[in-house]
């Protein structure tokens, strides 16, 4: 019997018409379908589109996020729900696991692939990649990310504030993600270099609740969850289409 294929598919960033042909097919061929979730950020969009489009005998399986302030714990976790999946691969069955956006930023998809070859090095592996959130977000706001020979930097607004401001200091055009709770602080920093009105945030990106705001000054004293699921852009000279 030959083993399965472990497939990484990205569904994008929220909007349904922004799945690829691959991630639709995958979904509807596949009968072992992994659905990443977690209690503190509901992504009830990824089960809902997993619904959409496999097929009747699919079996869904949800998988939690590790959560755990222990590093040694998630990777205990990834290590068992690796274990899982190598014995549907083992049956000779393909696996798909889902995840919002793209496997290879910013994903759980990438613990859990490190977690597969480090028990089977021989697992067969496909990623096939989805739109970035934050090409989505560049595209609703008409802001060019990249252009000419300009740097872009990508970097999680959960690092400390000091690397944001060296990636300002170094100039081009930044993506921030992972904005959460920092989104004040976020603010106030680009306030503080003159740099808020160069600046473009987008929440919950092709979602039905999705926010615009191209004065960021309007969210200040904003609810604290705002800046979940939020990708702010920014161009350190001038952007304009």
């Amino acid at each position: 019997m030959n083993p399965g294929t472990f497939y990484a598919v990205g569904l994008g960033p929220g909007d349904e018409e922004l799945l690829t042909l691959k991630a639709v097919r995958l979904l509807q061929q596949t009968t072992y379908i992994y659905v990443p979730f977690s209690r503190l950020t509901t992504q009830f969009w990824v089960h809902e589109a997993v619904q959409q489009y496999a097929n009747q005998s699919a079996v869904i399986r949800e998988v939690s996020f590790s959560l755990q302030r222990s590093k040694k714990e998630r990777e205990k976790h990834w290590q068992a729900t690796a274990t899982s999946i190598i014995q549907t691969l083992q049956q000779g069955n393909d696996v798909v696991f889902v995840t919002l956006g793209d496997p290879l930023l910013y994903s759980t998809a990438i613990y859990l692939l490190r977690a597969l070859r480090r028990q089977w090095s021989e697992v067969a592996v496909e990623i096939v990649p989805g739109v970035s959130a934050y090409s989505h977000c560049a595209a609703l706001t008409y802001f060019a990310v990249g252009e000419g020979t300009k740097p872009v930097t990508i970097i999680p607004a959960i690092t400390a504030m000091e690397d944001i401001r060296a990636a300002i200091q170094r100039g081009g055009t930044m993506v921030l993600m992972k904005i959460g709770l920092h989104l004040p602080a976020i603010i106030d920093l680009l306030e503080e270099n003159g740099l808020i009105d160069q600046a473009v945030f987008v929440s919950r990106a092709g979602f039905p609740e999705q926010r615009i705001e191209t004065d960021l000054r309007s969210l200040r004293g904003a609810d604290p969850t705002c800046g979940n699921l939020a990708i702010i852009l920014l161009d350190t000279e001038e952007n304009a289409l």
